[in-house]
This record gives structure tokens, sequence and C-alpha cells, in this order.
């Protein structure tokens, strides 16, 4: 009987300086444990913001793109519209020099016509004597100049 109530004082002796020990590995692991799950939290929520901070650039590069496409849009537009008014106000010019040109010319031709009515009334000048022709003046170069009303 000794030996097994010694064998039992051992056991309540080794079990009593064990319960310390084993209560502070599980104090240690429980600790562990909630530093790892307060970790994992961060992680998450850093996770989390991390998938919007994405969410939110990969909107802002299509709003971008977007954007992007609308101004090429209207910048073509811009250009064929500045190419149709140059066109057209190039025809207009066009059209306004014709309109010019074809009233020059009538108005040409009817100051030949007046020319011409002006001769036709004119008496005509009694034939004088026949043109004396004058000695040349001048060097060979400019004899072969035509002559104008100063000379």
């Amino acid at each position: 009987d000794k030996r097994i109530a010694y064998a039992q004082a051992e056991r309540d002796a080794a079990i009593a300086k064990a319960q310390p020990d084993a209560a502070d590995r599980v104090r240690a692991a429980e600790e562990e444990r909630d530093t790892a799950r307060k970790a994992a939290a961060v992680a998450e929520a850093v996770t989390e913001q991390a998938k919007q901070e994405a969410t939110r650039a990969q909107t802002a590069a299509e709003a971008a793109q977007a954007e992007t496409k609308r101004v090429r849009a209207d910048a073509e537009q811009t250009l064929t519209q500045a190419r149709a008014d140059n066109a057209r106000e190039r025809d207009e010019l066009r059209a306004d020099l014709r309109a010019r040109a074809e009233r020059a010319e009538h108005q040409a031709d009817a100051y030949r016509a007046e020319l011409d009515r002006v001769h036709d009334s004119a008496p005509d000048p009694e034939p004088a004597e026949p043109p004396v022709k004058t000695a040349r003046r001048g060097t060979r170069g400019q004899a072969a100049q035509p002559r104008t009303a100063a000379d």
C-alpha cells in the first residue's frame, strides 16, 4: 500500500508540477492563436482595401479611356466640320471670283462696244500725209521693247 500511496503522491506531485507549465503553454498557444487571428483579420482588411482600390483604379482607367474616346470623337468631328467649312468657303470664294470675272468681262465687253460706237460715230478723219518714219533712238535692245504712252 505504501508503494501505491507513494506512486500516487509522486503522480500528484508530477501533475502539480506539470499543471503550471501546461497552463503556461495553453496560455501561450491561446495568445498565439489570438495574434494569428488578428493578423488574419488585418490581412483580410488589407486585401479588401486593395480589392476596392483595384476596382476604383479599373473604374478610373475605364473612365479615362471613355474620355479619351470622347475627346478623339470630338476632335474628329471638329476637324470634319472645319474641313467642310473650308471647302464651303473655298467654293463660295470660287463662285465669287467667277462672278467677279464675269462682271469684269461684261464690263470690258461694254467698254469695247462703247469704244466701237464712238469710233463708228466719229467722222472719218481726212487722210493726212503718210506718217514719216522717224529715226530710231537708243540701242537695239531698247528698240525691241514696246513703247508706252510715256515714250
